[in-house]
């Protein structure tokens, strides 16, 4: 049985967050080893934020090391998952970036993003020229600037097994838009996750 993705317990742990909805979306609750929540849990949080660091964010070389330990530790556990670590102009939404080609063969990607904060969300998959995506932080109500056709991002309320937004190719690799670009600006990073056993993940 699938769970509905989680939203954000704090300020800071939108990193954690994505990488578990990341696996919550490819797998069913069963197949997820316990340990796997303990570990993403201890590895993230690396950044220090804030008066003497007592806030923490999430690096990309923490989600980078996530990817490594899923190829590894994962894999030898008997969990179907493949995992590549993406970095700088491979960060992208364009024709032939591996990104946007790693989503075009079924990968889901915890991203990088910009939303006035540096942020990180989950690309689930793709329709036409719209990325599916869920970000983990909760706000009930859309500001106004989602509400616009021309601003590229449309909010979702009734697909909670997979995505909360639609934002446009467009915007995700606009350096200037004002949400979910792709520059964050720590730099481009995300990590892509593939399910091996040929199940479809949407289930």
């Amino acid at each position: 049985m699938k769970s509905p993705l989680s939203y954000q317990a704090t300020m800071f742990d939108c990193g954690k967050t994505s990488f578990v909805d990341a696996l919550m979306y490819l797998f069913e609750r069963e197949e997820i080893p316990p340990q796997v929540i303990d570990y993403v849990t201890r590895v993230t949080g690396d950044c220090n934020i804030g008066v003497n660091g007592y806030m923490r964010g999430t690096s990309g070389r923490a989600l980078a090391f996530m990817a490594d330990w899923c190829n590894d530790y994962l894999v030898k556990a008997g969990l179907p998952i493949r995992c590549q670590a993406l970095a700088g102009d491979e960060v992208s939404m364009r024709d032939g970036a591996p990104l946007f080609e790693g989503l075009r063969s079924g990968a889901v990607a915890v991203c990088g993003c910009n939303i006035n904060v540096d942020h990180y969300v989950v690309i689930t998959g793709l329709d036409g020229d719209d990325a599916l995506v869920f970000d983990p932080f909760y706000e009930p109500w859309p500001p106004q600037l989602c509400t616009l056709p021309e601003s590229g991002v449309e909010w979702v309320f009734d697909q909670p097994f997979s995505h909360n937004r639609r934002v446009s190719r467009a915007v995700l690799d606009d350096p200037d838009a004002p949400s979910y670009s792709l520059y964050a600006t720590c730099g481009r990073d995300a990590v892509l996750l593939w399910r091996t056993d040929g199940v479809d993940a949407e289930g």
